[in-house]
């Protein structure tokens, strides 16, 4: 079994050498762009034996498995291998010449990965330009090596590509397409591969466009600036497609438009902004290298593009261009993932601050507020505790222990650390207030830099915490009073940027709340009447979907009278992420859960199995119950529209989503209150284009207490049971 997995590695490791120089880990793109190499056969061995000893090496020196497998460690080795093909014919000279540089580019590729990698920068193609330039100035000095002369023999190369028929396509294309923007652009193309002609380009670019439209709209783009800028300029046309030049500005586009950067409009527009900067840079390169008498090769790319990433880490606000997190290796991907990420989390890596209370809560003053809470310090909140009357206090109310809320207690809404405390402040009568000291007794808690929470006009002598201490979400600091600017026992709790008692107020959602016991909310603010309570996640939902890293799930599935046992487990990687595995298709739905939902974040592989269909039925389950609770979110569109319907939505995908997937579920209680036997959810998928459903799919999904799961999907009558 190691030994199957350590080949599958390193094949893995070398196939996706080739698509690594567009950005790609796809292994089906790559094996189309090793087919083009072979147009000229001495290209294609000499790329080969130098991927494949860069890719053992690697292996063979304990690097990182995982780096290895999506080729990172190969294409350098491999563009070196391409040039010394496209100088030298196959010889044995040449194929150890190959070997040699491939082991030299790799190391040369692990000092970049090192130097760089310090600053969190991609190395790109730098060791590629390095290693050609010090392998080239070495060969050319020997005298045991035969010149290449294929693109004197084109036409041979391309009868032992495609025979009659492709040569007659040449000839076609010669006497019909005489355009130097047409065939400048499929040359460029073909460069990238030492291929220097229409016939490569053209295979490239088809590979291209069944690989990524995204990717293939950004090449364009960039040919087509670069050309011209190249005519404003006045600059030499030629350069672009019968020199080692044009490639630079197919790349670059790539790069900045759809892989570093999540595609969208304004990817696009510094697509199109450096383009010209290149072009730039390139002319001047070739000036000062061609006194040396050395190609520039992808120097410009790499230039201006890692300046570019350099630079714009400096932003001070990241609104429009977004760098990609987390790379899914392909541009549609990158955008996709991102859509969905922002809909479904719009307040990521925000700090979780919660209700500073237990219970059921009203607000009774919200941001700007009819009495206090105005300009600085509009954005607060007051809360005070209601009977079924809608009354605040019982009696009279003339006693501040006729308020319901006087004496409840009051919690950290968050983890932090005490850094203020006012106490000592007398409760008023009802009706006074003391305006010397207004805010009455006070807690202020620090959560994180710059982000405080405050809560005010507590009753003397509650207050249990000290300056210093150490909290956790929950734990009691006081409770309510009616000291200071208060004139009947309230809560006043509001968020700000410093420790400081009467600091203005900072707007900063809420994360988590039930809103009158019907509506959960998650990174929201509570208005004005609203009647609030911190959510209580149900142990028994809770427990049913902690699912734990070595467990291992045995479904029993039946579908068309046909009966299967499927297997999954539960893992966790490296970085902690949580995942189911399907034993039988390999495929894998990663998840999370937290005090709100169990929701999955990402599933890749057969989307005809089990878990598939798992992964759309529960994509979000909220772990609290009442009455009527529903869940809505937003599934990315790969992952449930395919064809010719995506295909063509990926062209206006960074522009215009026209396509969206609605996911809904609803969670009835099996039971009673008191005797609780499981949850039911039902779930509805809508696909839509132009706000119209094209598609529908429903499930229905049963757990019970004795963690026995029912799983019906309902469009193709798969009926599925297990044990959690």
């Amino acid at each position: 079994m190691r030994l199957i997995n350590d080949l599958d590695t390193i094949l893995k490791g070398f196939v996706r050498s080739y698509s690594q120089i567009f950005f790609s880990s796809n292994q089906y793109f790559a094996i189309l762009l090793l087919i083009i190499t072979f147009i000229d056969p001495s290209i294609g061995i000499a790329g080969l034996v130098s991927a494949l000893v860069a890719v053992l090496t690697s292996y063979l020196i304990k690097l990182d498995r995982e780096t290895i497998a999506m080729g990172m460690y190969g294409f350098n080795a491999l563009l070196v291998g391409f040039g010394l093909g496209f100088y030298y014919d196959v010889s044995i000279t040449l194929l150890l010449l190959a070997a040699i540089a491939g082991f030299f580019t790799l190391l040369v590729n692990i000092t970049f990965q090192g130097i760089l990698g310090k600053y969190y920068l991609p190395y790109l193609s730098l060791p590629f330009v390095l290693s050609i330039w010090l392998v080239l100035s070495a060969t050319w000095q020997l005298t045991s090596t035969d010149i290449n002369q294929s693109s004197v023999y084109l036409l041979n190369r391309i009868f032992e590509v495609g025979g009659f028929k492709f040569i007659a396509i040449h000839d076609w294309w010669l006497k019909h397409v005489s355009s130097n923007f047409v065939n400048g652009y499929f040359i460029s193309l073909g460069s990238i591969f030492f291929q220097f002609n229409v016939l490569a380009g053209v295979l490239v670019a088809i590979a291209l466009l069944v690989y990524s439209r995204i990717a293939f709209s950004l090449s364009v783009i960039g040919y087509s600036v670069a050309y011209f800028a190249y005519l404003v300029f006045g600059l030499d046309l030629t350069n672009l497609g019968y020199s080692y030049i044009g490639f630079n500005f197919i790349l670059s586009a790539i790069a900045i438009g759809g892989y570093f950067y999540i595609p969208s409009k304004s990817s696009y527009f510094w697509t199109i902004a450096v383009t010209p900067i290149i072009a730039l840079v390139a002319t001047g390169l070739v000036v000062i290298f061609k006194t040396l008498g050395i190609p520039i090769l992808s120097l410009p790319f790499n230039i201006v593009v890692l300046m570019f990433i350099y630079s714009m880490r400096f932003r001070l606000s990241v609104s429009g261009l977004r760098e990609v997190v987390v790379q899914e290796g392909k541009p549609e991907l990158n955008l996709y993932s991102y859509q969905s990420f922002a809909k479904r989390f719009p307040n990521y890596g925000w700090i979780r601050i919660r209700l500073p209370f237990y219970g059921v809560w009203t607000v009774n003053q919200g941001h700007h507020g009819n009495y206090t809470h105005k300009g600085e310090w509009a954005h607060a909140w007051d809360f005070i505790v209601l009977d079924s009357d809608g009354k605040q206090f019982k009696g009279d109310g003339h006693l501040q222990t006729d308020y319901y809320c006087y004496g409840k207690n009051v919690i950290a809404p968050a983890d932090g650390e005490v850094v203020e405390v006012e106490d000592g402040i007398d409760d008023n009568p009802i009706g006074e207030i003391n305006i010397s000291k207004n805010w009455g007794n006070t807690v202020i808690i620090k959560h994180t830099v710059e982000l405080y929470s405050k809560v005010s006009h507590l009753r003397k002598g509650s207050i249990t915490v000290k300056v210093g201490d150490k909290l956790k979400f929950g734990t009691k600091i006081g409770e309510v009073g009616n000291s200071g600017r208060s004139a009947y026992p309230h809560l006043h709790f509001q968020i700000q940027s410093n420790e400081y008692i009467g600091s203005k107020t900072l707007k900063y959602p809420l994360s988590s709340y039930i809103v009158n016991n019907s509506e959960l909310k998650t990174f929201d603010y509570p208005a004005v009447n609203q009647h609030v309570s911190n959510i209580e996640p149900n142990s028994l939902l809770k427990a049913l979907m902690n699912l734990k890293p070595g467990q291992v799930i045995n479904w029993e599935v039946e579908q068309q009278n046909i009966i299967e046992k499927i297997n999954w487990e539960v893992g966790i990687t490296y970085l902690n992420k949580l995942f189911i595995k399907c034993t039988k298709t390999n495929s894998k739905a990663y998840f999370e859960l937290d005090d709100v939902y169990f929701y999955f974040t990402h599933f890749e592989g057969n989307k005809k199995s089990l878990l598939y269909k798992f992964y759309l039925a529960a994509y979000r389950i909220p772990l609290t119950y009442f009455e009527g609770i529903e869940a809505s979110d937003s599934i990315p569109v790969n992952k449930t529209f395919s064809g010719l319907i995506l295909y063509l939505h990926d062209f206006i995908a960074p522009f215009v989503q026209i396509l969206h997937t609605d996911y809904n579920v609803k969670v009835i209680r099996i039971g009673s209150d008191f005797d609780i036997k499981g949850f039911k959810f039902i779930t509805t998928i809508k696909g839509n284009y132009f706000n119209k459903t094209h598609w529908e799919e429903k499930f229905e999904m049963k757990m019970n207490a004795s963690r026995h799961v029912e799983f019906i999907h309902q469009q193709n009558k798969t009926k599925a049971k297990c044990e959690i």
